[in-house]
């Protein structure tokens, strides 16, 4: 229940599909007549420039709009018409499984009804797709500028079947390469062309909340005609509330075909590949009666009613095991940033769980799909977000490219308040002496281990500032910089303290420094308590003074709100804060990127760039390109080293990560990391890796399989054995243990009741003995125990990996990954690393933008789009980064929209070029230089798109000359980041 896409070949022969096959997915009773009347398809116009909007499709009007020509006068409405020209873009429509089954069991008149009810829904998808702008036309010198098209045509092909003969509702929108030009904006050789090619890269981009436009007008439509309920399907999507899942598989053969080719976990490109690699023709199915009569017979054989069991939802367990965990699921911490259950406060406030700034796709998406699952439809889910926007719930930062008088993302005033408080917080140059030079001094010379980078690292981290940054690239060094700082302040009588955002993180760092660690959400949470006498307050973690360092180590991880509650209580302490981090490794969970703004307030930073960790040469030089925001080149290295393996099959590939973890073992001992992404992935592995250890003979046979959660929350069974390494999903505080622990079987006691005590060897070098039921954690606010949240611990994750060193690595690619996944996953390990990529899902992207899918993609191909994931760098949005006065906004959280941008202007790289113009002023000693992009565009025009480098280094020279300053190009002090 989706909206797929496919693109079209070129020319006439690409409408062939659509118009003519008689043996398409027609309606039973008219298989063998489909499109025998020219296509019996629907055009779809918004401008009406060459088609009439509702009008029958012509097969041979269809053909030559394919080809780029007009149906009347057959003169080329584009450049390129003919064979070459690309007829256009594919946008299948299809709603859930239970809709077709309802509609295969339905009387006459209740398929009508749900035939009118999809129809209805395409239609508002499609004025959705219009409204957005998520398909353009290209005009100006070089197509540069993008335009919304004054006419979109679209040809609909209602299909009612799959492959298999099963009911199958869904409707072919093919949007022709042919689109009406915008008014007032033709010029030079566009001013005279009535019609231009189409752009459909949005439309890739907004796939998914297409599909949940949909959705959501096809659950309106529904409820009001049946008054249907429904209930989550997973992704996003719905089914109708009542007929089971047996049902449903009963009539969804094609599903199970394309899923037993392209397997479990398969992404979208692959179920694409292997539905035209299973596809075969019609003409073997039954049709009219003869279809209609095995329906009725599989229906039969179900013994059951889907419309009666639609009709009594209340029996449906998929909503008694919702409502179950949603009983279940604790409140947060930091309530709900928009109260309420409407579609658009719920979406809005799980994504600002996670991210400062909401763009309009992400928004729209959740809202649509939360709209689904109430039965409500998108105009609901607009006037709730215009609302929300008149009435200041939701504050606009940026205006919608393509959608006029529309935003692009929003925050919320309790977000953006947070962010301003954090900065202001941050911003406390010069303060104070906390830690003296003589003590600083007198550490760096008790430790030989110090390289001058790290001990410069230390003198800047020990400075006057309020809150100093050390921003500290993967395995250079920052455990020992810590340790040294820590010796410092204690030399100058301060009392230190450690934060993070985990509690493994907090843990390494008290085992590393000696200092007392808290996470941060709970360091959050006492202090929220306030409960303590003051006896208790003055040895506490959470408690600080005028005489306190704080260290937050992982800092890049810590979200805003988190960093603001830190930042702030160090300010009005008067304690002195040091942010120890990377940037370029895993965002935070949390909102915004609250490092990098903190870091552009406070101008300098201290930079650990050496890399220590590895012992390879080239391994290091990898690293260091990595630390510097180039993953792509570090696995680059990689791959010319022989380290990154193609496999092609899920199932291979991970056979081939074990046995290179065999390998690495064998060469290195037992300290070899498997990483992955996904946690379906890491439990596979580990049952692999389990596998082969029993047959090496360090693991026992399985004594007890108790029932624990995974890592996403769902009862399993967990097999145990004398040997085995597990994993803590949570913290359980009776016990000691934190989220994150890892622990070893030292032995299984089976006891009377059935039940059994295990002893567990611990990271911290304790050994305890507890039942499995002691592993629960304690229950809070009424609510029922639930089975402990424990994993086998042989595969994690990147995000379990963070942090962790070990002698090798295997880091498995098995779903698309990104620029920071393969930093953190290539930079764990002193000696060898190696990268197994699952081959067949790569192999699939390629193909699903040719023309001829079925082609297979080379190794270079493959391996060239894995090298594009890698140099994706998603980095979450602050608020601040909208600011059009960013010294306003910090000191009063006055938000103000930035001036528009001139057509043409390349803003992402004239924000850069800010960016790096405001660092090398900071260089020079200039507190406070404010240079909005927009004026230094206005100043420097085109220049700056197309060459912003060398734009800047002339900026940055004549200010160094003003200034009687050396140019920060040619000599830059060693250690400390621009």
């Amino acid at each position: 229940m989706t909206a797929s896409l496919h693109r079209l070949g070129v020319g006439p022969a690409a409408g062939l599909y659509y118009t003519n096959d008689s043996q398409r997915e027609a309606r039973p009773d008219r298989r063998d007549e489909y499109y025998a009347k020219d296509g019996d398809g629907v055009w779809w116009s918004s401008g009406g420039t060459v088609v009439r909007h509702g009008a029958a499709i012509d097969a041979a009007s269809f053909r030559d709009l394919c080809a780029g020509y007009h149906p009347g006068t057959g003169k080329a409405l584009v450049r390129g018409a003919g064979a070459g020209h690309w007829a256009g873009q594919d946008c299948t429509l299809t709603p859930g499984k239970s809709v077709s089954v309802l509609w295969m069991a339905g009387t006459p008149e209740q398929r009508a009804a749900i035939e009118a009810a999809h129809r209805a829904a395409v239609e508002r998808a499609l004025a959705f797709v219009a409204a957005e702008g998520l398909v353009t036309v290209r005009t100006g010198a070089g197509g540069v500028e993008r335009h919304r098209p004054s006419d979109l045509i679209v040809g609909r092909f209602d299909h009612y079947t799959t492959r298999e003969g099963d009911p199958n509702i869904h409707t072919h929108c093919v949007f022709i390469n042919v689109a009406g030009s915008p008014k007032n904006t033709g010029a030079g050789r566009y001013k005279s062309q009535t019609h231009l090619t189409i752009e459909v890269e949005q439309l890739y981009s907004y796939q998914v909340c297409v599909g949940a436009a949909y959705r959501a007008a096809l659950a309106e439509d529904l409820h009001r005609r049946f008054g249907l309920r429904y209930r989550e399907a997973g992704r996003g999507q719905w089914e109708i509330a009542g007929p089971p899942e047996a049902l449903l598989a009963n009539f969804s053969k094609r599903s199970e075909q394309i899923l037993d080719y392209a397997g479990a976990g398969a992404t979208p490109a692959q179920r694409e590949v292997a539905a035209l690699a299973t596809r075969r023709g019609k003409h073997e199915l039954p049709t009219g009666a003869e279809l209609e009569a095995r329906w009725r017979e599989e229906l039969a054989a179900c013994a059951l009613d889907p419309w009666d069991a639609a009709h009594h939802p209340e029996f449906d367990p998929a909503l008694a095991i919702a409502a179950a965990r949603a009983a279940e699921r604790e409140p947060p911490f930091d309530p709900p940033e928009i109260p309420g259950d409407s579609p658009v406060a719920r979406a809005a406030s799980a994504l600002f769980r996670h991210q400062s700034v909401v763009t309009r796709k992400d928004l729209l998406q959740r809202a649509l799909e939360f709209a689904g699952l109430q039965g409500l439809g998108v105009g609901v889910v607009e006037a709730e977000l215009a609302g929300m926007e008149q009435d200041g719930t939701l504050l606009p930062l940026a205006a919608a490219e393509m959608v006029p008088g529309a935003s692009a993302c929003w925050t919320s005033p309790g977000i953006a308040a947070s962010e301003a408080a954090m900065l202001r917080a941050a911003d406390r140059p010069l303060e104070r002496t906390w830690i003296t030079p003589e003590a600083v001094a007198m550490a760096v010379a008790q430790d030989d281990r110090l390289s001058p980078e790290q001990a410069d690292a230390v003198r800047h981290a020990a400075g006057p500032d309020g809150v100093a940054l050390l921003q500290a690239g993967a395995g250079t060094g920052k455990t020992t910089t810590a340790a040294v700082l820590v010796a410092a302040a204690h030399n100058s009588g301060l009392r230190v303290i450690g934060l993070a955002p985990s509690w493994v993180a907090a843990d390494e760092l008290a085992r590393s420094t000696g200092i007392p660690a808290q996470a941060i959400a709970r360091w959050r949470h006492d202090r929220a308590r306030a409960t303590r006498s003051e006896a208790e307050c003055h040895t506490d973690v959470a408690a600080l003074d005028r005489d306190t360092l704080v260290l937050v180590d992982e800092a890049g991880m810590v979200g805003s709100r988190d960093l603001e509650a830190v930042l702030s209580a160090a300010q009005i302490a008067g304690a002195k804060v040091v942010l120890i981090g990377d940037r370029r490794q895993l965002a935070s969970v949390a909102g915004a990127s609250a490092l990098r703004a903190v870091a552009e307030v406070v101008g300098r930073s201290a930079a650990l760039g050496e890399v220590r960790r590895q012992t390879v040469d080239w391994q290091r030089a990898a690293s260091v390109v990595m630390a510097r925001g180039d993953a792509e080149a570090g696995l680059r290295a990689y791959a010319a080293e022989h380290q990154v393996e193609l496999v092609s099959g899920i199932e291979a590939a991970r056979g081939r990560v074990i046995t290179a973890w065999t390998e690495q073992r064998a060469r290195h001992g037992g300290d070899v990391l498997i990483v992955t992404r996904r946690n379906a992935d890491a439990a596979a592995l580990n049952a692999r890796a389990r596998a082969v250890l029993r047959a090496e003979g360090q693991l026992g046979p399985d004594l007890i399989t108790p029932p624990a959660r995974d890592r996403e929350d769902r009862i399993v069974p967990l097999a145990l054995a004398v040997g085995d390494h597990l994993r803590f999903g949570e913290s359980l505080s009776h016990l000691k243990l934190r989220n994150g622990s890892r622990a070893r079987v030292e032995a299984i006691v089976a006891e009377p009741d059935g039940g059994a005590r295990l002893r567990l060897a611990l990271e911290d070098d304790r050994v305890i003995e507890v039942t499995w039921a002691e592993l629960r954690r304690v229950p809070r606010f009424g609510r029922r125990p639930v089975h402990p949240k424990v994993v086998h611990a042989y595969a994690g994750t990147t995000y379990a990996a963070q942090g962790r060193t070990c002698s090798a690595a295997v880091m498995y690619l098995g779903s698309g990954t990104d620029a920071r996944e393969i930093y953190v996953g290539l930079t764990r390990h002193r000696h060898e690393a190696r990268v197994v990529v699952e081959r067949d899902r790569l192999d699939a992207l390629c193909r699903q933008r040719q023309a001829d899918p079925r082609m297979p993609a080379t190794n270079t191909m493959i391996l060239e789009r894995l090298f594009r994931e890698a140099r994706s760098y998603r980095e979450k949005a602050n608020v601040v980064d909208y600011a059009a006065d960013r010294v306003g906004f910090v000191r009063d959280g006055v938000l103000g929209l930035p001036e528009r941008v001139a057509a043409g202007i390349d803003v992402g790289r004239a924000m850069r070029a800010a960016q790096a113009l405001r660092e090398a002023a900071a260089w020079l000693g200039i507190e406070h230089v404010i240079v909005p992009a927009w004026r230094l565009i206005d100043a420097y025009g085109r220049r700056l798109s197309r060459a912003p480098a060398p734009a800047v280094r002339r900026l940055v020279a004549r200010l160094a000359r003003h200034l009687g300053r050396p140019d920060p190009e040619r000599g830059r002090e060693r250690g400390i980041e621009r």
